[in-house]
């Protein structure tokens, strides 16, 4: 066999081999089982669903923090001149004492819109919180001098029932009241007695 004979063999068997590929092996399928590629397959098919607790646990916060909120009352006159309660909204997330928010409210009340209705308070205008000490077993309200000027007996007595309703209204430990950081004893002009811790009889003769 010559050297052309050879080529024109080997040129045959190249192309019986095709043939044959193409005819069997790729009408079949023929698949490339690599365990490494089974592998990567299977982890990703079994990949878990990714979930942020973080995101939920924000937005319980954030609503936890807006319904952080606790109703206190304050004591102010009718049309009637008779004391009636309001109430106030104390947000817990920004104040630090919902017992101090109450008097802070009582001092500056009422609004113009509560004013409209014919609500009237007897604290005197500049009358200033000098300090509110919650302690475990007393609370100590420290107001100005302002507190006991003007307006004569009556509105010196109604001035006073406004403070210690509302005082009794958000806390049950007693409640003490100072002036410029003494105990009150006599508050205004006239002279009027006051019994402490602060009570409904601390009026009383």
């Amino acid at each position: 066999m010559n050297f052309s004979q050879k080529v024109g063999l080997f040129a045959l068997i190249l192309i019986s081999l095709g043939y044959v590929y193409f005819s069997f092996f790729a009408e079949a399928g023929f698949h490339f089982n690599s365990p490494i590629v089974r592998q990567f397959s299977n982890q990703t098919e079994e990949l878990p669903e990714i979930i942020d607790d973080n995101i939920n646990d924000e937005n319980d916060v954030v609503e936890k923090k807006e319904n952080k909120t606790k109703t206190v009352k304050i004591f102010v006159s009718d049309s009637n001149g008779n004391l009636r309660s309001l109430n106030r909204e104390c947000d817990m997330n920004v104040e630090k004492s919902c017992f101090a928010y109450a008097i802070k409210e009582l001092v500056n009340a009422p609004t113009k819109w509560e004013k409209s209705k014919g609500f009237t308070s007897e604290i005197p205008q500049g009358t200033k919180i000098l300090s509110i000490r919650e302690g475990e077993g007393s609370v100590m309200i420290d107001l100005s001098s302002n507190f006991e000027g003007g307006g004569g007996t009556e509105s010196t007595y109604t001035r006073v029932k406004q403070l210690i309703k509302t005082a009794k209204a958000n806390t049950k430990q007693p409640v003490y009241l100072y002036i410029n950081g003494h105990q009150a004893e006599v508050i205004g002009g006239e002279g009027i007695m006051i019994k402490q811790p602060l009570s409904e009889r601390s009026l009383d003769d």
